[in-house]
C-alpha cells in the first residue's frame, strides 16, 4: 500500500520552516545587541571604577600609574576590578604617559581599555567582527576605553 502525502501538508511544512528561518534571522541580531549592551554596561562600570581609582592615585602622587598592583595596594581599587568581565581573568590594558603642554608643563595621561573581542567572546563572531570593522572604519577604538594617551580628555570614556 502506497502512502500518498498530500501536497497541502507538504506545503504547510515548507511554509512553517520558512517562517521559522525568518523569525530566527530577525531575532539573532536583536539577541546579539541585547547581550552586547548587557556586557558593555558591566565593562563600563569597571572602567569608571578604574578611572576613580586612578584619579585618587594621581591626587596623592601627582601622576597616574600603569600598575593595577599600585591601585590595589593603596586600596583605591578592588582586586577583582582589574579583570575584564566575561573573560577568563584577562586584565584591562592600562597605560600611562606624560605630554608636554604648549606652556611647557607636564600633563599626565592615562588610558584603560578592553577590546570587543575580549568581552564579547562567546557571542556571534560575525556580528563581533562587523562591529569591530565599523569602529575601525570610523576611526574609533574597537572596544571600550577611558582616557587617551595622545590627547588630554579628562579621562572620559569613548562612550561618553
Amino acid at each position: 500500500m502506497k502512502v500518498k502525502i498530500k501536497h497541502n501538508y507538504l506545503l504547510t511544512c515548507c511554509v512553517g520552516v520558512l517562517a521559522l528561518i525568518c523569525v530566527l534571522s530577525i531575532y539573532s541580531p536583536i539577541a546579539f545587541s541585547n547581550q552586547q549592551t548587557e556586557r558593555e554596561t558591566v565593562v563600563k562600570h569597571y572602567l569608571v571604577q578604574i578611572r576613580l581609582a586612578e584619579e585618587k592615585y594621581r591626587a596623592k602622587t601627582g601622576s597616574y600609574t600603569a600598575s593595577f598592583d599600585s591601585l590595589i595596594q593603596y586600596r583605591y581599587l578592588a582586586d577583582s576590578l582589574q579583570f575584564i568581565p566575561f573573560t577568563n581573568r584577562q586584565k584591562f590594558e592600562l597605560e600611562t604617559s606624560m605630554q608636554l603642554s604648549p606652556s611647557g608643563k607636564q600633563i599626565p595621561l592615562m588610558e584603560c581599555r578592553a577590546k570587543y573581542t575580549d568581552f564579547l567572546q562567546g557571542l556571534n563572531k560575525s556580528f563581533v567582527q562587523e562591529l569591530i570593522e565599523n569602529e575601525l572604519s570610523a576611526g574609533r577604538y574597537p572596544g571600550l576605553k577611558i582616557g587617551d594617551l595622545q590627547t588630554p580628555n579628562n579621562n572620559a570614556g569613548n562612550w561618553e
